[in-house]
């Protein structure tokens, strides 16, 4: 039996769809919405029990869903394949779309966020949007095979309460990160199943796992410092802001934009340490002299106080605090899965599989994760404007 969207139960789906959409997520529901609201004969199959489950509880429940800042040098990744799915869908075309569908927005410091500031809100606004342009959305349905019979508009999708024909498939099913949220990975084993490759995949935008018994002394403290790599003794660019401090280590943003680089490294079997600036500032000598005259009560919260006043070199720990890196907080924790399925073979301008003509895959399953400020969100919208667009253009065009 299933649910559908109003919870009631349902014996039998659609045996034919115009398009099947494998994930209720971001990119899946904008999409769906589109191509519904153009008359075609959207089904979206979904694993959970609700719909945008992850997209839910984005940004502490925010929802901060693009940037004023978008450029590819947000992501990692293919940065060319990137800059062209950005190209024409900037910021202020993504805010264009979700107006035309309810979603007013706000914006601080280049950051933007539904003006609610409630994710969920976005997410009953995108659900809607579907089910009121007649998209059937099928929850607790999960797809375990999809087959390409090589003929013109012959998809077949495969799940445990049935079988849906359709001409278009749009595998939006996410990552593995946040597991209780829906992650699995089950996207990863359709698209390899029809020729994909993948790189590995690693979490992104979570914290880090570092050596050391200090760490419970600080736990919970916060540091407006600079958090930088150091990988086999080469130091990476740091990023600056709130440093959040664990009892086994650290996390906040500036560790977010930077702890997919340290999970690859690890995964290499390369050496991997943390480095703090604690007054990023001020100059050496500049702090120096402000220690002389002051001391550190000023700089640092008093349990680092405690810390580095039982210790020497005062100064160079507060300019350059070193620490083994062990891991990462894992998949469990991430917000966003780094790696996935290779952007070379899916076309940037239409997302559609360069070898399985229409199939699309969309959003977190593909090998591009961004930082921290929207623009993962962008991406996955983008993405769902850009399949639609695809696929109204084959039908004017077919």
């Amino acid at each position: 039996m299933l649910l559908d969207y109003k919870g009631k139960t349902r014996e039998n789906m659609r045996e034919y769809s115009d398009v099947v959409i494998i994930g209720a997520g971001a990119s899946g529901l904008l999409c769906g919405g589109i191509l519904a609201s153009s008359g075609f004969l959207v089904t979206i199959l979904e694993k959970n029990d609700r719909v945008g489950k992850k997209l839910s509880a984005t940004g502490n429940g925010r929802c901060n869903f693009t940037n004023q800042n978008m450029s590819a040098g947000q992501f990692y990744g293919d940065n060319q394949w990137v800059e062209r799915v950005l190209d024409g869908y900037g910021p202020d075309e993504i805010i264009k779309q979700l107006e035309e569908i309810g979603i007013y927005h706000r914006e601080k410091d280049g950051y933007v966020y539904p003006y609610t500031n409630q994710a969920a809100v976005v997410v009953e606004i995108l659900e809607r949007y579907c089910i009121d342009n007649r998209a059937d959305i099928v929850l607790g349905c999960k797809a375990t095979s999809i087959i390409n019979m090589k003929e013109k508009d012959q998809y077949r999708i495969r799940t445990p309460e049935g079988e849906i024909r359709c001409r278009y498939v749009i595998l939006a099913a996410g990552g593995k990160a946040s597991k209780e949220l829906g992650g699995d990975g089950s996207g990863y084993i359709l698209a390899k199943s029809l020729g994909h490759r993948m790189q590995s995949v690693f979490p992104g935008l979570t914290g880090l796992i570092c050596r050391g018994r200090f760490w419970k002394q600080v736990a919970g403290t916060r540091v407006q410092g600079r958090f930088s790599l150091i990988i086999d003794n080469q130091v990476t660019e740091g990023e600056c802001g709130e440093i959040q401090i664990t009892k086994d280590g650290v996390s906040g943003i500036p560790v977010f934009q930077l702890c997919r680089v340290a999970a690859q490294a690890i995964a290499e079997g390369r050496v991997v340490e943390g480095q703090i600036d604690f007054v990023p500032a001020m100059t050496e000598e500049e702090l120096v002299q402000w220690i002389k005259k002051f001391g550190i009560s000023g700089l640092v919260q008093k349990k680092w106080c405690t810390y580095f006043q039982s210790r020497a070199e005062i100064v160079r720990n507060l300019k350059a605090f070193r620490f083994p890196v062990e891991s990462t907080f894992g998949m469990e924790r991430a917000q966003v899965t780094a790696g996935g399925i290779l952007t070379e073979e899916v076309c940037p301008e239409t997302l559609e599989s360069l070898f399985n003509p229409h199939l699309f895959l969309l959003g977190e399953i593909l090998d591009v994760d961004g930082k921290c400020g929207g623009y993962n969100l962008h991406l996955a919208f983008t993405c769902a404007c850009r399949a639609a667009a695809e696929i109204k253009k084959k039908e004017q065009g077919e």
